[in-house]
């Protein structure tokens, strides 16, 4: 077993960043990913299961959701395996807290009233509301490339106006995709002075590791970070629930190869059959055009040997003047 655990499996990702007790780890990855200009301060882990409004809507289950001390909502997933619809699940999972922060069951006797100030520090129930909302930031961190995604590992997206791109139409959602597979520390934009790219190199290669590199000493959150992914600093029960994540990550991995592979072969068979086909139709096509051409030529010397003028045998034939001087030689 390897002396660190694999911080983006399961267990791994949730023993870290959802640290209760040590919070600061996922108050600085966040921070660091959202280029905050200041660190996240007071934050508090939230309910992971959002259950919807009603029984037969379907839940959101996040990795890590936590609030700060300004009400910014914070959901970070860990995807080790391909979804297809990325996407559009971090947009649905992004709806739970939009949704929630709409108060329930204001009377009616209250609308008229002179709002008081609602959102940020006031969640009460009995004020009326008007509209505004808390921000919410949903960041994936992807074991895989995105179809459509560009060359940089984090992508930071937000609604625009489509006249102005640059003109930003709500600063309160954001969705941050970040694609691991791309990143290289060996390229000047992923030098590892950058403490967001220390954590990009922690995720990635902190399984292999058999000591903390010397660039991450002196940093108090790496430090703490990494002497809680020690394999031996865990309990029993910890032990037991990591190597059950790393056996449903193998399963997972195998599974999606295994169908690779399936997918592969029936595509290779269709393939030739196809390809057999094709070649069949072609080649019949083509042994029936070569057929008539030698059957007009051979009309043509026959015509051409009984005297005939060259450019009535052209006619006759269809065939080129050059053709029929050339069959005249012989």
């Amino acid at each position: 077993m390897s002396r660190y655990i694999d911080p983006t499996t399961d267990f791994g990702f949730k023993k870290l960043f959802g640290n209760k007790a040590h919070k600061e780890i996922a108050a600085s990855f966040i921070a660091d990913v959202l280029e905050l200009e200041a660190p996240l301060r007071d934050i508090r882990f939230e309910d992971k299961e959002q259950t919807p409004e009603a029984n037969d809507e379907r839940t959101g289950i996040y990795d890590v959701y936590c609030t700060d001390n300004k009400w910014n909502h914070f959901l970070v997933e860990m995807q080790k395996s391909r979804i297809a619809y990325i996407k559009d699940r971090m947009v649905y999972y992004s709806t739970f807290p939009i949704s929630k922060q709409a108060p329930k069951g204001i009377p009616l006797s209250k609308v008229a009233e002179p709002l008081e100030p609602y959102g940020k520090n006031a969640k009460s129930t009995n004020q009326p509301w008007d509209f505004r909302l808390d921000g919410v930031y949903c960041i994936a961190v992807l074991g895989y490339t995105l179809e459509d995604g560009g060359k940089t590992v984090i992508t930071r997206s937000s609604i625009r106006n489509d006249k102005a791109p640059y003109e930003v139409f709500y600063p309160k959602l954001k969705y941050i995709t970040i694609e691991l597979p791309l990143f290289d520390e060996t390229l000047p934009e992923y030098s590892l002075d950058l403490h967001l790219n220390k954590w990009l190199y922690f995720l990635i290669y902190l399984p292999s590791l058999d000591q903390m590199p010397e660039f991450f000493k002196g940093d108090p959150v790496f430090e703490k970070a990494f002497a809680l992914a020690e394999y031996y600093n865990l309990t029993r029960d910890e032990r037991y629930q990591y190597e059950q994540s790393l056996k449903r990550l193998w399963t997972a991995y195998a599974e999606l190869t295994t169908a690779e592979d399936i997918g592969m072969k029936k595509g290779m068979e269709k393939g030739m059959e196809k390809g057999m086909e094709k070649g069949l139709a072609e080649g019949a096509a083509r042994g029936l055009a070569d057929g008539i051409a030698k059957g007009k030529m051979e009309v043509a010397q026959a015509l051409l040997q009984k005297g005939s003028n060259p450019a009535f045998v052209a006619e006759v034939t269809g065939l080129p003047m050059e053709a029929i001087l050339e069959v005249q030689k012989f």
